[in-house]
């Protein structure tokens, strides 16, 4: 069964009041869920960093425990090198082991060195360890705070949320796909999310450019589906944005008096 023009047109403008406001409610939010979704994401980048950071520490104690322990090794080498000078009887064997014993002085030595500069790399780790987890504790509590900010609104608007998708989902059902797509290319393309706009004072609800005297007329007539010549917002004239309006009353006069039902 066809579908009139005033009927399509009445859908259309339902659909645009649930989805205005939808938008409402989440400009209440404003830029909340985005602060959220950031704060998340900087936290899981510094908590990685701080990873990090403590496996290069750990990395650099763990390469100074080894240099600790061959430092050992050779000193206890060069203990044995020494009781070997003290039975060698020729020239040859002495310079040798002697040699030997310098060797591993000289790797105690730069085993030494590297011990210090592991050190200072730590020192230098942990500050930035420090000032890392610093921001990141901050970002955390930021985040404890904004949660239970957006929380707060979306335990306020639950209810009204949950109504309007309902009511969202049975606006979308009576409109078919091509007037459907049309509606949400437009509403993408609108700062306001406004795609069908009423006819105020002669000129577009959403752009409020002045329209022809013989378009209004057309549009009044409900022959087809007309846009704004300036914007393409899909226009209703004010017979049809009343009838939106009376149902709305009429929800709200039957919301109240089912609760008047109940308190008695």
């Amino acid at each position: 069964m066809d579908v009139s023009v005033e009927k399509k047109l009445h859908d259309l403008w339902k659909l645009q009041q649930i989805d205005s406001k939808i938008d409402n409610i989440k400009a209440v939010m404003g830029e909340l869920p985005m602060e959220v979704a950031d704060l998340e994401d900087d936290i899981a980048g510094l908590e990685t960093r701080v990873q990090h950071i403590e496996e290069e520490v750990s990395s650099l104690n763990a390469e100074i425990s080894n240099k600790k322990n061959a430092i050992k090794d050779f000193q206890a080498a060069i203990s044995k090198y020494d009781e070997q000078l003290n039975l060698i009887k020729n020239n040859r064997e002495f310079e040798a082991i002697d040699k030997e014993k310098e060797i591993a002085g000289l790797e105690i030595l730069s085993a030494e060195k590297k011990i210090r500069d592991f050190g200072k790399l730590i020192e230098s780790k942990a500050e930035i360890l420090a000032s890392t987890q610093q921001t990141l504790d901050k970002r955390k509590a930021d985040l404890v705070f904004k949660r239970a900010e957006l929380d707060e609104i979306i335990k306020e608007n639950e209810e009204e949320i949950l109504k309007l998708e309902k009511d969202r989902e049975g606006a979308s059902k009576k409109l078919d796909d091509r007037y459907f797509r049309a509606y949400h290319r437009i509403r993408e393309n609108m700062k306001n999310g406004l795609a069908v706009a009423p006819i105020m004072r002669g000129s577009c609800g959403g752009c409020f450019s002045k329209i022809p005297s013989q378009r209004q007329s057309e549009i009044r007539a409900h022959i087809k589906v007309t846009d704004c010549e300036h914007c393409g917002r899909i226009l209703v004239d004010q017979t049809i944005s009343g009838i939106a309006a009376k149902e709305e009353e009429k929800e709200v006069k039957t919301t109240r008096r089912k609760m008047r039902l109940t308190t008695k």
